[in-house]
Protein backbone atom coordinates (compact mmCIF):
# COMPACT_ATOMS: atom_id res chain seq x y z
CA UNK A 1 0.00 0.00 0.00
CA UNK A 2 2.73 2.35 1.21
CA UNK A 3 4.42 2.29 -3.04
CA UNK A 4 1.34 2.95 -4.05
CA UNK A 5 1.04 5.78 -1.75
CA UNK A 6 4.15 7.02 -3.15
CA UNK A 7 3.49 6.78 -6.50
CA UNK A 8 -0.06 9.00 -5.56
CA UNK A 9 1.80 11.53 -3.90
CA UNK A 10 3.96 12.26 -7.24
CA UNK A 11 0.71 11.98 -9.66
CA UNK A 12 -1.53 14.39 -7.38
CA UNK A 13 1.44 16.25 -7.55
CA UNK A 14 0.23 18.10 -10.85
CA UNK A 15 -3.93 18.29 -9.94
CA UNK A 16 -3.23 21.96 -8.88
CA UNK A 17 -4.73 23.25 -11.95
CA UNK A 18 -7.41 22.03 -14.30
CA UNK A 19 -4.86 22.46 -16.91
CA UNK A 20 -2.96 19.80 -19.00
CA UNK A 21 0.39 19.67 -17.45
CA UNK A 22 3.60 17.67 -18.30
CA UNK A 23 6.34 17.52 -16.12
CA UNK A 24 9.86 15.49 -14.85
CA UNK A 25 9.98 14.35 -11.41
CA UNK A 26 12.16 13.21 -8.45
CA UNK A 27 11.46 11.31 -5.70
CA UNK A 28 13.28 10.15 -2.36
CA UNK A 29 11.89 8.25 0.45
CA UNK A 30 13.76 7.31 3.51
CA UNK A 31 12.28 4.30 5.22
CA UNK A 32 13.17 5.18 9.05
CA UNK A 33 12.64 0.80 9.80
CA UNK A 34 15.94 0.21 7.10
CA UNK A 35 17.73 3.57 7.39
CA UNK A 36 17.70 3.53 3.06
CA UNK A 37 16.71 6.10 0.95
CA UNK A 38 15.32 4.90 -2.35
CA UNK A 39 15.89 7.49 -5.20
CA UNK A 40 13.66 7.04 -8.12
CA UNK A 41 12.69 9.64 -11.25
CA UNK A 42 10.04 9.65 -14.13
CA UNK A 43 7.83 11.80 -15.90
CA UNK A 44 4.14 12.93 -15.38
CA UNK A 45 1.29 13.83 -17.17
CA UNK A 46 -2.14 15.50 -16.00
CA UNK A 47 -5.05 15.33 -18.31
CA UNK A 48 -7.54 16.42 -15.95
CA UNK A 49 -8.09 17.14 -11.95
CA UNK A 50 -9.18 13.52 -12.61
CA UNK A 51 -7.00 11.59 -14.40
CA UNK A 52 -3.11 11.36 -14.14
CA UNK A 53 -0.29 9.57 -15.30
CA UNK A 54 3.32 9.19 -13.64
CA UNK A 55 5.89 6.93 -16.26
CA UNK A 56 9.14 5.94 -14.23
CA UNK A 57 12.18 6.18 -16.36
CA UNK A 58 14.28 5.20 -12.80
CA UNK A 59 13.14 2.19 -12.11
CA UNK A 60 12.46 1.74 -15.71
CA UNK A 61 9.18 0.14 -16.73
CA UNK A 62 7.19 1.39 -13.09
CA UNK A 63 3.57 3.59 -13.87
CA UNK A 64 1.16 4.91 -11.70
CA UNK A 65 -2.39 5.57 -13.49
CA UNK A 66 -5.10 7.86 -11.79
CA UNK A 67 -8.47 7.45 -13.63
CA UNK A 68 -11.25 8.33 -12.07
CA UNK A 69 -11.55 6.37 -9.10
CA UNK A 70 -9.20 3.48 -10.41
CA UNK A 71 -5.73 3.73 -9.69
CA UNK A 72 -3.37 1.01 -11.54
CA UNK A 73 0.10 0.61 -11.14
CA UNK A 74 3.37 -1.53 -11.75
CA UNK A 75 5.56 -0.74 -8.99
CA UNK A 76 8.78 -2.67 -9.04
CA UNK A 77 7.45 -5.66 -10.90
CA UNK A 78 3.95 -5.61 -8.26
CA UNK A 79 1.03 -4.94 -10.59
CA UNK A 80 -2.48 -3.53 -9.05
CA UNK A 81 -5.42 -2.11 -9.61
CA UNK A 82 -7.34 -0.01 -6.52
CA UNK A 83 -11.21 0.90 -6.75
CA UNK A 84 -11.38 3.56 -4.41
CA UNK A 85 -14.80 3.32 -3.83
CA UNK A 86 -13.89 0.07 -2.13
CA UNK A 87 -10.51 0.62 -0.42
CA UNK A 88 -11.46 2.77 2.02
CA UNK A 89 -7.79 3.84 3.22
CA UNK A 90 -6.49 4.42 -0.35
CA UNK A 91 -9.54 6.92 -0.87
CA UNK A 92 -8.47 8.85 1.93
CA UNK A 93 -4.62 9.31 0.69
CA UNK A 94 -5.97 9.78 -2.34
CA UNK A 95 -8.51 12.63 -1.32
CA UNK A 96 -5.67 14.17 0.79
CA UNK A 97 -3.07 14.15 -1.88
CA UNK A 98 -5.96 15.79 -4.72
CA UNK A 99 -6.73 18.50 -2.09
CA UNK A 100 -3.02 19.17 -1.46
CA UNK A 101 -2.07 19.56 -4.64
CA UNK A 102 -5.48 21.31 -5.68
CA UNK A 103 -4.77 23.93 -3.75
CA UNK A 104 -7.68 23.04 -0.82
CA UNK A 105 -5.31 21.99 1.66
CA UNK A 106 -7.55 23.56 3.99
CA UNK A 107 -9.88 20.81 3.67
CA UNK A 108 -6.92 18.26 3.77
CA UNK A 109 -5.94 19.43 7.43
CA UNK A 110 -9.18 19.29 8.16
CA UNK A 111 -9.97 15.74 7.23
CA UNK A 112 -6.41 14.87 8.54
CA UNK A 113 -6.83 16.64 12.14
CA UNK A 114 -4.20 18.83 11.43
CA UNK A 115 -3.84 22.25 12.39
CA UNK A 116 -2.15 24.45 9.11
CA UNK A 117 0.21 27.48 8.49
CA UNK A 118 1.34 29.25 5.27
CA UNK A 119 4.33 31.06 4.75
CA UNK A 120 5.73 32.97 1.52
CA UNK A 121 9.80 32.40 0.49
CA UNK A 122 10.08 34.21 -2.59
CA UNK A 123 8.01 32.94 -5.25
CA UNK A 124 6.81 30.69 -2.95
CA UNK A 125 3.64 29.62 -1.09
CA UNK A 126 5.45 26.80 1.80
CA UNK A 127 1.55 25.02 3.57
CA UNK A 128 2.90 22.77 6.49
CA UNK A 129 -0.10 20.79 7.45
CA UNK A 130 0.95 19.41 11.06
CA UNK A 131 -1.36 16.41 12.76
CA UNK A 132 -2.69 17.50 15.81
CA UNK A 133 -2.33 13.66 16.92
CA UNK A 134 -1.04 10.67 16.34
CA UNK A 135 -2.34 7.87 14.55
CA UNK A 136 -2.11 4.46 13.69
CA UNK A 137 -1.68 5.55 9.86
CA UNK A 138 -1.69 8.82 7.40
CA UNK A 139 0.97 11.69 8.07
CA UNK A 140 2.60 13.32 10.77
CA UNK A 141 3.08 16.10 8.75
CA UNK A 142 2.39 17.59 4.90
CA UNK A 143 4.44 20.20 3.74
CA UNK A 144 3.24 21.90 0.25
CA UNK A 145 5.64 24.57 -1.56
CA UNK A 146 3.19 26.28 -4.62
CA UNK A 147 4.89 28.85 -7.10
CA UNK A 148 2.62 31.37 -6.09
CA UNK A 149 2.00 32.27 -10.12
CA UNK A 150 0.22 29.24 -11.10
CA UNK A 151 -0.58 27.57 -7.60
CA UNK A 152 1.45 24.54 -9.31
CA UNK A 153 3.48 22.63 -6.32
CA UNK A 154 6.94 22.30 -7.13
CA UNK A 155 7.66 20.31 -3.62
CA UNK A 156 5.79 17.94 -1.86
CA UNK A 157 7.24 16.49 1.51
CA UNK A 158 4.89 13.73 3.15
CA UNK A 159 6.29 12.65 6.80
CA UNK A 160 4.04 9.78 7.97
CA UNK A 161 4.00 8.65 11.76
CA UNK A 162 5.74 5.42 11.01
CA UNK A 163 9.23 7.76 10.17
CA UNK A 164 9.07 7.31 6.62
CA UNK A 165 9.61 10.79 4.47
CA UNK A 166 9.04 10.96 1.00
CA UNK A 167 10.09 13.96 -1.05
CA UNK A 168 8.88 15.02 -4.52
CA UNK A 169 10.67 17.93 -6.18
CA UNK A 170 8.50 19.06 -9.69
CA UNK A 171 10.49 20.50 -12.26
CA UNK A 172 10.22 21.13 -16.16
CA UNK A 173 6.42 22.15 -15.62
CA UNK A 174 5.17 22.94 -19.05
CA UNK A 175 1.45 23.81 -19.15
CA UNK A 176 -0.51 22.65 -22.44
Amino acid sequence: MKNILTVVIVMLAFAASAQKVEARFTESKFIKASGKTIEAEGNLKLFSTDKMELRYAKPAGDYFIIDGKTMSSNLRGKKSVVDIEKNAPMRTYRNTLMNCVNGNWKQAATDNNAESSVAEKGANKVVTLSAKKPAPRGYSKIIITYRKSDNIPVELVFEEFNGTVTTYKISNIVKK
